[in-house]
C-alpha cells in the first residue's frame, strides 16, 4: 500500500478546485508538496491555507502550455523537493457549447491545456518519477472521454486522448515501479464547473440534470484511495461506475437514452 508521508509530489491545477482538494488532502498525509498554477494569488492562497494546517506546500507559477516553462518549473521544484515520488496533472479547460458556436480560440485552448499541458507535465516528470522504485502519476481525464456527451465535443477527445495516453505510458513504465491513474470526475462543484454552467446548451442540461454534483473533497478522497491501493483507474459515484461499463458494452442504450433527452428538450423549447 502506497504512503504519502514525506512523499514529494507535484500537482498542476493546484491552486483551485479538485486540484485543491487534492493537494490538501495530501498534506494532511503528510506529503511535501510543489503546487503548479497559472493564477499566483489564487496558488498563494492555497498555500497559505495548507501552511496554517501544518503541511508542507510551495507555491511555482507556471504555464503548463509553454513547455519550456514547465520543464524550467519542473527543475527548480524537483530540485527543492530533492527528488519526485508522484505527479498530479491535474491542469485543465472546458468550454461546453455547440460546436459550430465555440470561439476557435476556446477549442484550441482546450487542446493545448488538457492534451498538450498534460504531456508537457509528464515528459518532464516521468524521468524523475521511474529514478524511485515506487512512484505514481495521477491524469485527470473525464467520464467524457468515454462517452460522448452533448456539447462536450473537443472537450471529451482531449480526455478520451488523455486515457489512451494513460494506457500507452502504463504499458511502458509499470515494470519501473510507475504506476499510471486516470481520474474520472463526474460533475463536481468547482470553480470551474460553475463557470461552465452558463455555456451549457439546452440539450446538456437535460442530459445531466437529474446526476449529482460531487464535492472536490470526495473526489480527492477517492484519488488517495486508489493510490494507495494501486487502481489504475478513479471513478466517483454511482453514475460514473454504471455510465462507463453501460457506454463501453452497451453503446446503442445511451445513445438512445440521450436521443430521447435531447427530442424532449427540444420540445419543451419550442412551445
Amino acid at each position: 500500500m502506497f504512503l504519502f508521508q514525506n512523499k514529494r509530489i507535484i500537482v498542476t491545477g493546484g491552486s483551485a478546485g479538485i486540484g485543491r482538494a487534492l493537494a490538501e488532502a495530501l498534506a494532511r498525509e503528510g506529503a511535501r508538496l510543489a503546487l503548479f498554477a497559472r493564477g499566483e494569488a489564487r496558488l498563494q492562497d492555497t498555500v497559505a491555507a495548507i501552511r496554517d494546517a501544518g503541511g508542507d506546500a510551495e507555491a511555482y507559477v507556471c504555464d503548463v502550455n509553454d513547455a519550456r516553462s514547465v520543464a524550467d518549473t519542473m527543475d527548480a521544484a524537483v530540485a527543492a523537493l530533492g527528488g519526485l515520488d508522484g505527479v498530479v496533472a491535474n491542469s485543465g479547460f472546458c468550454r461546453p457549447g455547440y460546436f459550430h458556436e465555440i470561439p476557435v480560440e476556446a477549442l484550441g485552448a482546450m487542446v493545448q491545456t488538457n492534451l498538450c499541458g498534460t504531456i508537457h507535465t509528464l515528459h518532464a516528470a516521468v524521468p524523475r518519477l521511474i529514478q524511485n522504485p515506487e512512484s505514481f502519476a495521477v491524469i485527470t481525464s473525464s467520464p467524457a472521454g468515454n462517452a460522448a456527451i452533448y456539447g462536450f465535443n473537443v472537450y471529451g477527445a482531449t480526455k478520451a486522448a488523455l486515457n489512451h495516453l494513460a494506457h500507452g505510458l502504463r504499458a511502458e513504465y509499470r515494470d519501473r515501479g510507475l504506476q499510471v491513474l486516470t481520474l474520472l470526475p463526474p460533475d463536481t462543484d468547482t470553480p470551474g464547473y460553475q463557470e461552465e454552467l452558463n455555456f451549457y446548451p439546452q440539450e446538456t442540461r437535460a442530459i445531466l440534470q437529474s446526476g449529482q454534483v460531487h464535492r472536490a473533497e470526495a473526489v480527492a478522497a477517492a484519488c488517495l484511495d486508489a493510490i494507495r491501493r494501486g487502481r489504475t483507474q478513479v471513478t466517483v459515484g454511482a453514475e460514473t461506475k454504471l455510465l462507463l461499463p453501460l457506454v463501453r458494452y452497451l453503446p446503442q442504450i445511451w445513445e438512445g437514452y440521450c436521443r430521447r433527452l435531447i427530442r424532449k428538450s427540444r420540445r419543451n423549447m419550442s412551445q
